[in-house]
């Protein structure tokens, strides 16, 4: 199929409020990074000495990525998404690829071997690759569920999948990175939900998983499993109390920083709480400080909206192939939301795991810009254009 590009009436069905939440999230970020950052500025500072305290390092470069991000959307609306699933094949090609060449030519960082380094900034070959397997599994399920009357509902239809599916989730597991490979689960699983697979084999799946979780135990570092024992709250005489109190120490953190905001917070750029990773992983906490309940709930409202609108347009997809990569993006985002703020809250282990358009982090950001200039391909394209455009 050839690449159909944009008629210029479609930008009328653009979902323009589902595109103005992901600026003011983007645009929030740029502040709140910022602010996390910076040396606190006493009261009654000079104008000078203001702009002496504010660290602008990391919302610059964040504003780069968004710069890039926002062409890489722009791109991505231009073709009918039918003729991007056409390529899925080198889609998936290109992630495999570059998910082995990150063990010889990447580097590590925070224990995962998952990064290229594009001078001072880093680029993780397994962000991007979300977006690219939700393309390729959603083309996949599709395809079955046309050839199998709406449904998969055997075995055989379901074994490629699985096996598309796990090549790159070994892979990044390898790499050591366990919160990544949780969110593709998750992923696969929501599609798989939402293509009406047989619930037979959705358990089935889950049984295989919980045989073989003793084997994947034994592949995660020691501080990986450190979390774990302490999200969960096991003691064991094996672990150095030492060891324990380094791995609560971030979440101990964080959770006091943000309840140290209380109603309406210290201010931004007031912030006293020494976070670890506090503009990346931490950011939910570090402005919960600095804002208080009233800016953690303008966050919380803003990320309802993104989840509402978006639901709104896979309901509205015109197929099922459409439906299937929104609901793709949507697991993948809901995982990242709950699971950062959770962990910033010290409800859920420590992953990792950014807060969507919010941590700094530029392939995060980058992904998820590309991930919604899908959505919202699939969004505009719900009208009275066929698949040709």
């Amino acid at each position: 199929m050839k690449l159909k590009f944009i008629d210029t009436r479609m930008f009328k069905y653009i979902d323009w409020l589902l595109f103005a939440n992901i600026m003011l999230l983007v645009l929030f970020s740029f502040v709140a990074i910022s602010s996390a950052v910076s040396d606190p500025i006493p009261a009654g500072s000079s104008f000078t000495e203001i702009l002496s305290r504010i660290n602008m390092q990391y919302a610059i470069q964040q504003i780069e990525w968004f710069g890039i991000g926002l062409v890489a959307m722009f791109i991505v609306l231009l073709p009918d998404y039918h003729a991007i699933g056409e390529y899925y094949k080198w889609i998936y090609l290109i992630i495999i690829v570059l998910l082995i060449a990150v063990f010889a030519f990447g580097t590590t960082v925070h224990g995962t071997r998952g990064w290229f380094r594009i001078g001072t900034s880093g680029f993780q070959p397994s962000e991007v690759g979300k977006t690219a397997m939700v393309i390729v599994l959603a083309k996949m399920i599709s395809d079955k569920t046309k050839s199998r009357g709406g449904s998969i509902s055997g075995i055989k239809d379901i074994l490629p999948v699985v096996g598309v599916f796990l090549l790159p989730a070994a892979l990044i597991l390898l790499e050591r990175d366990l919160g990544t490979v949780l969110v593709y689960a998750f992923t696969f699983f929501s599609m798989l939900f939402i293509a009406k697979t047989s619930l037979k084999l959705i358990f089935g799946l889950f049984a295989c998983v919980g045989a073989v979780l003793p084997g994947a135990w034994f592949l995660l570092a020691d501080w990986q499993k450190l979390r774990i024992y302490t999200a969960l709250g096991i003691e064991s005489p094996d672990i150095d109390p030492a060891d324990l109190k380094a791995a609560k120490f971030q979440s101990d953190a964080a959770q006091a920083a943000a309840g140290s905001g209380q109603i309406t917070g210290k201010g931004l750029f007031s912030q006293l709480s020494n976070i670890p990773e506090k503009h990346t992983d931490f950011l939910f906490a570090s402005t919960t400080e600095a804002l208080g309940f009233i800016g953690a709930a303008i966050i919380i409202l803003l990320y309802i909206v993104l989840i509402v609108r978006t639901l709104y347009l896979a309901a509205k997809a015109k197929d099922e192939f459409g439906t299937l990569i929104i609901v793709g993006v949507l697991a993948m985002t809901l995982f990242h939301i709950f699971e950062n703020i959770g962990m910033n809250l010290g409800v859920m282990p420590i992953t990792g795991i950014p807060l969507p358009f919010l941590s700094y982090g530029g392939s995060n950001l980058l992904t998820n810009m590309i991930a919604f200039g899908l959505v919202l391909n699939v969004g505009m394209r719900r009208q009275r254009w066929g698949i040709n455009g």
